[in-house]
């Protein structure tokens, strides 16, 4: 039985449900023994019960899809990334399977409050489309490879790789890029690896 946010532990002596909740970098967590709590599906209620009590008085949305909470971009809102040589402010999100999607907005052309405003309209729509459990659609046959030849500056690949990681909840992998734009052969050409690329995003693990 695989619950959100709630785990069996039964590696030793007191068996129980584990529930951890993690939103806007605070923790959320609690025990339920079986013996306290009447039995394994006694326990197994009563954590379902505190997750949702806990969910309600957090504000944390209840779906059984990944939500995140503080934003890591550098506009402070999450999803929403600017950058100064582009002049744009790069949107992102993901569908309900974690498949990366973006979008851009430029200042030149709206200017910087207009931008800023659309940017964070189309990351609003883009989360509430994901919450609804839609997903990009999947071509029936072998998609034409299209070369993206568009320049990338570093700052922009560490944006990207910064947002990503927001949506996932976790550092990104080279297997997270392969058929993104851009893919990770250009984190590989401007870093020199993809190691390099996620250190200098600032996302070594510690």
């Amino acid at each position: 039985m695989k619950i959100k946010n709630i785990s069996r532990l039964e590696y030793k002596i007191p068996y129980g449900w584990w529930v951890r909740i993690v939103y806007n970098r605070k923790t959320y967590s609690k025990f339920f023994s079986d013996t306290k709590y009447g039995g394994k599906s006694f326990s197994l209620l009563t954590a379902i019960a505190w997750k949702k009590k806990t969910k309600e008085k957090a504000n944390i949305p209840d779906t059984y899809l990944c939500v995140t909470g503080a934003a890591r971009s550098n506009t402070g809102i999450q999803g929403v990334s600017h950058c100064g040589k582009s002049n744009k402010y790069y949107v992102s999100w993901c569908d309900a399977e974690g498949k990366s999607c973006a979008t851009s907005v430029s200042i030149n052309k709206y200017g910087q409050q207009k931008a800023l405003k659309l940017a964070c309209a189309k990351r609003k729509e883009g989360e509430e489309w994901r919450l609804a459990g839609n997903v990009l659609p999947k071509n029936i046959n072998k998609p034409k490879v299209v070369r993206d030849s568009r320049k990338y500056s570093k700052e922009e690949l560490i944006g990207i790789l910064n947002l990503t990681c927001e949506e996932l909840g976790r550092i990104p992998t080279a297997r997270d890029f392969r058929k993104t734009k851009p893919n990770y052969g250009r984190y590989e050409y401007a870093f020199g690896s993809w190691r390099k690329a996620i250190e200098a995003a600032g996302l070594k693990k510690a």
